[in-house]
C-alpha cells in the first residue's frame, strides 16, 4: 500500500490540520470501526467466545513482533511505555551500590522507574553530554564497575534529536550493560529491527506514532534479559495457558509461560486491543519504511520553509539525528502566542518547554505543511 492510500484511511479532521502526533496519533477509520465492533461484542457477550480471550492478545503480540522484527514470544503486552520500563526495573536482581545511567533532562518516564530503586541501594547517575547527543566515547568513559543498565529515549520529545542506537548499544554489549530504550516517539515513524540492533529492551506506547487507542503499549525483551527477570505477578488467566475455562481451580504458580507471566492484566481488552490491531495492520500493510519516507518528505518541506531570521530550529535540520519532530522557537519570544494563533487557525501543534513542536505523520499532506508555514510566518507581532 502506498502512503497516500493509507492516509485516506484517516479523518475527517473537521477542517483542521493535526500536526501533533508526538502528543497523540489519531485512530484510522478501520480502528474506529473495530472500536465500535468491540462495543457491540460487549453489548451482546454471547458473541465473545472463550478462545477469544487468548486469540486476540496473541494476534496483537504477533503484529508487534512483526513491527520490531522479533518472534511473538519476546513481546510483552502492556498498557503504556511506563509499564515496560517498570517491568524491567522491578524484575532485575539489584545489588547495593548498583548504578543506572540516564541522560540528564530526558523524558520523565525514562528516568522515574529507576529512581524508585534507591531503597535497594541503586544509584541513578544522569549523564550530561558535551554535545546535543550522547556519544559512544562519552558512554564508554562513563561506564564504571557498578554500572548495570543504561536507559535512554530514542527520539527526544523536547528536542526531536535521535540517538544512535547501534553505536550506544555496541558499547553496552561490550561492557555487559543492559540497554533499555524508550521508543515511543519513534516506532511507527521509523523502522527498527531488534534482531540486528544491539538493544536489550524496547518499550513503547501505542497511542502516538502507532495510532492506537490510549492505554496501549508493549515491551520487547531480548531472550537473555527475559531469562533474568523475575515475574512480579501471578495473573490467573495467564496461569490458565493451555487450559480451558472449564478448569479454573488450579492455583499453582507456573514458571513455564514465558512472556505471558509479564503481560498486563486483562490483555484481551477488546476495547483497546481490537482497534490497535486494526491500526497495526494498516501500518504493517503500508510498510514502516514507506511511512518513514513519507514523513521525512513532510519534514523536508517544513524545515526548508522556515525563515531562520524568525525561528531558531531546535531539532536537527537533517542527518541521522533528525526525527519526525520539528522543534523551533520564535526569535522574538512569541512562541506561546504563535501557538495560540495556530490553534485558532485550525492548526494543531504542541507547545512544550517554551518551544513549538510540529509532528507530521502518515495522514498529513504537503498542503498542510504549506498552510502551517504560512501561519508561522504571518505578518504581525506574535
Amino acid at each position: 500500500m502506498m502512503a497516500p492510500e493509507a492516509a485516506a484511511a484517516f479523518g475527517p479532521f473537521d477542517g483542521r490540520s493535526w500536526l501533533n502526533t508526538a502528543h497523540q496519533g489519531p485512530l484510522p477509520r478501520p480502528a474506529v470501526e473495530m472500536a465500535a465492533r468491540a462495543a457491540e461484542l460487549k453489548a451482546a457477550p454471547h458473541r465473545i467466545g472463550d478462545d477469544d480471550f487468548s486469540a486476540v492478545p496473541e494476534r496483537l503480540r504477533g503484529l508487534l513482533g512483526q513491527l520490531v522484527g522479533s518472534p511473538p514470544d519476546q513481546v510483552v503486552l502492556g498498557n503504556s511505555t511506563s509499564y515496560g520500563l517498570h517491568l524491567v526495573a522491578n524484575g532485575l536482581d539489584w545489588q547495593d551500590d548498583d548504578e543506572v545511567l540516564v541522560i540528564e533532562g530526558d523524558y520523565p518516564a525514562t528516568i522515574l522507574p529507576w529512581q524508585r530503586l534507591a531503597q535497594l541501594g541503586v544509584r541513578v547517575r544522569p549523564l550530561r553530554p558535551a554535545g546535543d547527543l550522547l556519544a559512544a566515547a562519552e558512554l564508554t568513559a562513563a561506564i564504571g564497575p557498578r554500572t548495570r543498565l543504561l536507559a535512554v529515549t530514542w527520539v527526544d520529545s523536547f528536542t526531536g534529536r535521535t540517538l544512535d542506537l547501534p553505536e550506544l548499544g555496541a558499547v553496552c554489549r561490550q561492557a555487559g550493560v543492559v540497554f533499555v530504550v524508550n521508543a515511543s516517539q519513534a516506532l511507527g515513524a521509523r523502522p527498527l529491527d531488534v534482531s540486528v540492533t544491539p538493544v536489550d529492551a524496547v518499550v513503547a506506547c501505542g497511542y502516538k506514532w502507532l495510532c492506537g487507542p490510549y492505554g496501549t503499549g508493549f515491551a520487547w525483551l531480548h531472550p537473555d534479559l527475559l531469562d533474568r527477570l523475575r515475574p512480579q505477578q501471578a495473573y490467573w488467566l495467564a496461569m490458565q495457558a493451555g487450559r480451558g475455562l472449564d478448569q479454573m481451580r488450579e492455583t499453582s504458580v507456573r514458571d513455564d509461560i514465558g512472556v505471558h507471566a509479564f503481560d498486563v492484566f486483562c490483555p484481551a481488552n477488546f476495547a483497546t486491543a481490537l482497534p490497535w490491531i486494526a491500526s497495526l495492520e494498516l501500518f504493517l500493510g503500508t510498510g514502516i519504511g514507506t511511512i518513514a519516507d513519507w514523513d521525512q518528505r513532510l519534514v523536508d518541506r517544513l524545515v526548508a520553509g522556515i525563515d531562520p531570521e524568525r525561528y531558531r530550529l531546535i531539532s536537527p535540520a537533517g542527518g541521522p539525528a533528525r526525527s519526525t519532530l520539528v522543534v523551533l522557537s520564535a526569535v522574538d519570544g512569541s512562541s506561546e502566542k504563535r501557538h495560540r494563533r495556530l490553534t485558532e487557525a485550525g492548526i494543531d501543534i504542541a507547545y512544550r518547554e517554551g518551544n513549538l513542536r510540529v509532528s507530521a505523520h502518515l495522514f498529513n499532506q504537503p498542503a498542510e505543511i504549506d498552510r502551517t508555514l504560512a501561519a508561522l510566518h504571518a505578518d504581525g507581532p506574535g
